[in-house]
């Protein structure tokens, strides 16, 4: 396998693709921190509970993730087909499941959001604030869902600098409704933290119409029209959604799950690690932009090149994605020591808190190297490929297999310092990492998906 590809046109398409894709996700880290931020200034109870209570928007935010992405990995191969008729019916089938998969997350967080709650935590001020931020955020989610699917398959057709406007805008409306619902300014009462959810409700607003007007009335790659709501979804859509799709959504859905069981055990090791993980989760996202972005260009390149039937094309350029992956990954390591001790200081959190989450941020080192590798060769370049069986085992596996059993042991069971619970509940990260590099070698997988 070569490690680098000597193609300037390859590299102008994965700059094309990874820096907007790297602003966007600079914007949403911005709103992270302005959330915690700001949130954190009411008080440490409130950060507790809008951290765990937002483990169920995450759940839906990840399967929406893997709905969208096991629907790219269908687009991206048929955008390098140029087959647009085919990519519609793929839009169409995805709205439909995205309807489904939002009015039963809305339906929980309504009329299930204590005993949700009471899954993560038993300290019932937590449960109380959480309750409150969960019945207003819980609106959200049909608009956030179709925002996450739109965007994602304009993705794989090289349409991303939209998703920079739309999270510009978004954060914006976010940050400014924070600041009149938080804290009661513009004559607007204190809400606290549902003032806080009440700003994520209208900034999600502003996305949902901003993709509207975009999608509907300027795109003119794909073309779908609202019309194409109603339209027939050919047998073979659906047939290779379910072989090569549906194994990247229960991916999602079983990672998002076996994510928020390491939640279950912050929580119950107490609200100090659940607020300083909230913390170092902020530094993560800021350290890992240009991660992601290299990962949702690998997954798209992939697909195109697969999709016009250059398979050793295709090989070639995963191992230039591998050797980014450890650059970005020791970039993204060195980050996090760099702004550690400066990240903390942001917040208004007890001094045991803020210790704990500078502790929690030396091992968040070491996660972020291994997840970069993780995310561009299996999120990105394996899962881009077609060969999502893979991904799901690994992913997982590695999740249900060592992450998991581990945090539960260490942190409920034996009671181990919370930092060192912390290193166990990531340790799959770096099984991951080496999984996928020996898959990428072995050249096994190369999957044609619109055959």
């Amino acid at each position: 396998m070569s490690i680098l590809v000597r193609d300037r046109i390859f590299y102008k398409k994965l700059l094309t693709i990874s820096v907007p894709i790297a602003l966007q996700n600079l914007i949403t880290f911005g709103v992270s921190m302005m959330d915690t931020v700001m949130v954190g200034q009411v008080g440490e109870v409130q950060l507790t509970a809008a951290s765990l209570a937002g483990q169920i928007g995450f759940i839906y935010m990840i399967i929406n993730f893997g709905l969208s992405s096991g629907c790219g990995i269908l687009t991206a191969q048929f955008w390098g087909k140029k087959d647009t008729e085919s990519i519609r019916m793929v839009m169409n089938m995805a709205y439909r499941l995205a309807v489904s998969i939002a009015a039963a997350f809305t339906l929980a967080a309504l009329l299930l959001s204590e005993q949700l709650m009471r899954i993560y935590t038993v300290d019932e001020a937590v449960i109380a604030e959480g309750v409150r931020y969960l019945r207003v955020v819980g609106l959200t989610y049909v608009l956030y869902g179709f925002t996450l699917v739109s965007l994602g398959i304009l993705r794989t057709v090289g349409t991303v600098n939209i998703s920079v406007v739309i999270y510009s805008v978004s954060f914006v409306v976010n940050v400014f409704f924070n600041w009149v619902f938080i804290f009661g300014n513009l004559g607007a009462p204190a809400l606290g933290i549902v003032g806080a959810a009440l700003g994520t409700l209208i900034a999600r607003v502003a996305e949902f119409l901003l993709v509207c007007w975009f999608l509907f009335f300027r795109e003119n790659q794909i073309c779908f029209r609202p019309r194409h709501f109603l339209g027939r979804i050919r047998r073979e859509i659906w047939s290779s959604y379910g072989r090569y799709g549906i194994p990247v959504l229960c991916n999602e859905v079983c990672w998002s799950i076996g994510n928020s069981m390491t939640a279950v055990v912050m929580g119950r090791v107490g609200s100090e690690m659940v607020a300083a993980n909230s913390i170092a989760g902020v530094v993560s996202q800021f350290a890992s932009v240009l991660v992601q972005g290299v990962a949702n260009s690998a997954a798209v390149i992939t697909g195109n090149t697969i999709g016009a039937g250059e398979y050793e094309k295709a090989k070639k350029q995963a191992g230039t994605f591998a050797a980014l992956s450890i650059l970005f990954g020791l970039l993204a390591a060195g980050l996090v020591l760099a702004t550690r001790t400066a990240a903390v200081d942001f917040y208004n959190v007890s001094d045991s808190t803020k210790a704990l989450a500078h502790q929690m941020m030396t091992v968040l080192a070491g996660v972020c190297f291994f997840q970069s590798v993780g995310s561009v060769n299996l999120i990105g370049t394996l899962r881009g490929g077609g060969d999502s069986r893979f991904v799901l085992m690994c992913d997982v596996g590695s999740l249900w297999a060592f992450a998991v059993p581990a945090g539960f042991l260490t942190g409920l069971v034996f009671h181990w310092p919370a930092a060192v619970v912390y290193l166990f509940l990531r340790i799959d990260e770096a099984v991951k990492a080496v999984a996928c590099l020996l898959r990428l070698i072995s050249g096994k997988w190369v999957r044609d998906v619109t055959q």
